[in-house]
């Protein structure tokens, strides 16, 4: 490539950055760094009653916490400043005179009704349902009459006669837009407030975008743009547009898919590097079966050219997964710090638990070491580690329900109780080994010896290592819940 590439994110911060807005930063991000380009975030603020602070804070916090950091835009400057169109309202009425003055735009006064009939006659008629040009060639009595009723005009673009609009897109290939898909659309509201498909080739021109890579959602704008382009003597971008994305049952994603807002994501304890590395396998693929990348690997392995059509799927069960084997490659102090650190904010100062326990940093560092393994969000550990902490046990009534039917489940405990109170020392490898010899000589199968213990331990009937959670939980402990669990149990 000749010129420096530069690509740009635009999100608009109208609500928080959600994981579809993330996976177009992460290939716009990935293709500058894949060939030395400069990456830009812009922000799309026309829309002053939906655009918050609070989201924009959102969405800045969301990007560096993925590490995708932008080369120019917010808080970073750049030569081609302002980053945030609502910053840019100047420069837009100064090309809206000149598309105007120029003959490349006019003002149309027709109201939504008007519009609508337009549209109802077309359709009759098997034509496509487009604006008319009715006010393409007004006479000076006609616009002084629209204005004597109150009408604030729109400005549209002036559609040219022509051939089909021609893109060759980089992930699609060719593709060709009819002149009569098109009208003399909308580029500026009545309140004189410019519209996406305006700002956006203004915005790409001025901060010299070299490539458009976004979802395919836009690819409907993409001849309006560019015969906007032309219009304003500018020559196009290169596109690429990426599949949609869906969700396992094949509707759009949203959010009853899984498809939180990114720090949502954060906050359930997904990692930043499990994040990066699902999105990028939303639609694109090195091979087929390589699927974990650091995200330096992902920068030297991406190319569009591995960008497929078809759509993607968010498979949040595969992103669980792939977020439990990221888990266990963290280093071993960063993860019990996050780990214990969730434990303390959770059930710190929460009544129903031993708040020694929860502030005792050797003990909570134990549950974490026996848990860690088993998690696939770091947010998990609170509930599977919540036993550990709670004065008294919190039984699942269905496998209370179960176990107080089974008629030998008051010698099992009574058995577990003694073998618990002599072992010595109370370690794991001593506990399970008492455990097998006292059900063969009680005529047990060891898992009908080991599951009424751990429930009477946890509450739950499934969970950690029994012997290992045992000796963290302690002899103590141990023998109070085992008492407690056999008078729960006991028949009535």
């Amino acid at each position: 490539m000749t010129e420096k590439v530069r690509v740009r994110f635009a999100p608009s911060p109208t609500g928080n950055l959600h994981v579809g807005g993330v996976r177009t930063a992460l290939f716009n991000w990935l293709f500058a760094r894949h060939v030395g380009g400069i990456f830009v975030l812009r922000i799309d603020d026309t829309d002053p009653e939906r655009s918050k602070k609070e989201y924009l804070d959102n969405i800045l916090e969301a990007m560096k916490w993925l590490g995708l950091n932008w080369d120019e835009g917010p808080g970073v400057g750049g030569p081609y400043a302002p980053y945030f169109e609502s910053e840019r309202m100047d420069r837009y009425k100064l090309m809206l005179d000149q598309l105007l003055a120029g003959g490349k735009a006019f003002k149309c006064w027709c109201n939504p009704a008007e519009i609508d009939e337009m549209r109802r006659q077309a359709a009759m008629q098997k034509r496509p349902p487009r604006y008319d040009g009715h006010c393409l060639n007004l006479k000076e009595g006609q616009r002084e009459a629209y204005e004597r009723e109150g009408r604030q005009p729109v400005i549209r673009y002036r559609l040219p006669e022509g051939p089909a609009v021609v893109l060759e897109d980089l992930v699609r290939g060719r593709i060709e837009f009819p002149r009569d898909m098109l009208d003399h659309f909308v580029i500026a509201r009545s309140d004189g407030k410019p519209v996406y498909n305006y700002t956006t080739v203004l915005d790409e021109a001025d901060l010299h975008i070299t490539h458009v890579i976004r979802g395919d959602d836009h690819l409907s704008n993409t001849p309006k743009q560019v015969l906007l382009g032309e219009a304003m003597g500018f020559a196009p971008p290169k596109f690429a547009h990426l599949p949609q994305i869906l969700g396992m049952d094949k509707a759009r994603l949203s959010k009853r898919h899984g498809a939180a807002a990114v720090l949502d994501l954060r906050g359930d304890g997904y990692l930043p590097g499990c994040v990066l590395n699902f999105l990028a396998l939303l639609g694109w693929s090195y091979n087929e079966k390589d699927e974990l990348f650091t995200l330096q690997e992902l920068v030297e392995k991406f190319t569009l050219e591995r960008v497929g059509t078809a759509p993607a799927v968010f498979n949040s069960e595969k992103l669980e997964w792939m977020n439990g084997v990221y888990i266990r490659k963290m280093p071993a102090d960063d993860l019990t710090a996050d780990l214990s650190a969730r434990l303390k904010e959770a059930l710190g100062g929460k009544d129903g638990y031993d708040q020694a326990l929860v502030a005792d940093a050797n003990y909570t560092g134990q549950v974490v070491t026996l848990l860690k393994d088993g998690l696939k969000v770091l947010a998990e550990v609170v509930d599977q580690g919540d036993f550990f902490f709670r004065k008294e046990v919190d039984w699942e009534e269905a496998t209370k329900a179960k176990f107080m039917a089974w008629p030998k489940v008051g010698e099992i405990l009574g058995t577990a109780s003694v073998l618990a109170g002599k072992i010595e020392p109370f370690k794991s490898d001593l506990l399970e080994a008492a455990w097998r010899a006292g059900s063969a000589e009680g005529g047990y199968k060891f898992k009908d010896f080991i599951h009424p213990t751990r429930f009477a331990l946890t509450g739950h009937s499934s969970g950690p290592s029994l012997f290992h959670l045992m000796e963290v939980l302690g002899r103590e402990r141990c023998l109070a819940r085992l008492a407690s669990a056999s008078i729960l149990l006991k028949p009535v």
